[in-house]
């Protein structure tokens, strides 16, 4: 995009947030695109948002605001996929507090919302580089419409290779001996029941109905060799009381999620579903040491196939979770001689638009 047309579209943004927020709340507003932020794909479109000083001023704005912006991408801006916000100050880490938000619907002609409505299952890989250039390669080529979609292709050419049928028995093997070391029945009812106590310790009036101690095999999206903690709020009266649930317990949710660290070994993630099979809403905690900052979040969206070579590639010990085992799998792809012309094809379309 030109940048005499991004001025002009900017100017025009900066006008409609003026006359649609309170004058005390207007929020600072800017377009982005492809290459200003590592986590937006090719063709998207992305608003971030800055807002206050720290997390806690960001978090009121948006209790107060978020349905006004809302409704300003859905009447002037459908183009923009979700939001990026940005805390104007660093946290205690150094690092601008971010949130993203995707602002989801089910369309069959968007390939992400299509994705949703298949079921696919959700993998939080955080992706160097090297890996987003390679999914965004694929893209540009007109191999696939969106990085899970590069993903999912990626892993497919992998299970064409002869190679990956001594693998895949290999680890059949291993998944073998894992099922059998996994937690006893005994050893399970005793976590479920100090889990049950422990929750509603911290949240005596939230709304608990039940918690929930999740293996590799009771939902898709826990990975091999780890455990999920899921904890079901009962329903609430809508989304912004169920923002200010989220905000009124930030206190006891990090003191759990220090706890779940410190005494279940193995437990990934720590999740709050609201109202019926979390139909309201969901929150996921990542327990353990943070990602890496130069890693970038990619959710990939993944079917039982796919799901299986990754997991298989854990079991052989070829990587220690899914998003090392996509990384993996996609450097076998740039180590292909084919991948060094499909790259540079890649880079003569990105060059032949910037003259249009």
């Amino acid at each position: 995009m030109e940048p005499v047309t991004t001025e002009r579209i900017q100017r025009m943004i900066d006008a409609e947030a003026a006359e649609r927020f309170l004058p005390d709340a207007v929020p600072q507003l800017a377009l982005l695109h492809y290459g200003d932020h590592p986590m937006i794909e090719p063709g998207e479109l992305y608003l971030q948002v800055f807002l206050g000083q720290d997390g806690a001023a960001r978090d009121a704005w948006m209790e107060e605001h978020f349905d006004r912006l809302k409704d300003f991408r859905a009447q002037r801006l459908p183009e923009v996929k979700g939001f990026i916000l940005t805390a104007d100050a660093p946290g205690s880490a150094g690092v601008r507090l971010t949130r993203i938000l995707q602002m989801c619907g089910i369309s069959l002609l968007d390939p992400e919302d299509d994705e949703i409505a298949r079921g696919l299952t959700p993998v939080t890989a955080h992706l160097g580089p090297a890996d987003l250039a390679t999914l965004d390669a694929l893209i540009t080529a007109g191999i696939a419409a969106s990085r899970a979609e590069g993903a999912r292709w990626a892993l497919a050419r992998l299970r064409e290779q002869p190679a990956y049928a001594a693998l895949g028995e290999r680890a059949r093997e291993a998944s073998a001996r894992q099922v059998r070391a996994s937690l006893d029945r005994a050893a399970r009812e005793q976590l479920q029941s100090r889990l049950d106590e422990q929750v509603r310790v911290h949240f005596p009036d939230g709304g608990v109905q039940r918690v929930a101690l999740l293996e590799s095999g009771d939902d898709p999206w826990v990975e091999p060799g780890a455990l999920l903690v899921r904890v079901f709020v009962e329903e609430a009266e809508g989304n912004p009381s169920l923002r200010a649930w989220d905000r009124d317990h930030e206190t006891v949710i990090g003191e759990l999620q220090r706890e779940l660290e410190e005494n279940l070994p193995g437990a990934g993630y720590l999740e709050f579903w609201f109202g019926e099979n979390g139909r309201q809403g969901k929150r996921t905690v990542r327990l353990g040491s943070p990602p890496d900052h130069d890693l970038t979040p990619a959710d990939i969206r993944l079917g039982p196939v796919d799901l299986a070579t990754l997991d298989e590639l854990i079991a052989a010990g070829t990587a220690a979770s899914r998003a090392e085992a996509l990384g993996w799998a996609l450097a076998r792809i740039r180590e292909r001689p084919a991948y060094a012309r499909l790259s540079e094809r890649a880079r003569e379309l990105d060059e032949l638009k910037a003259h249009f």
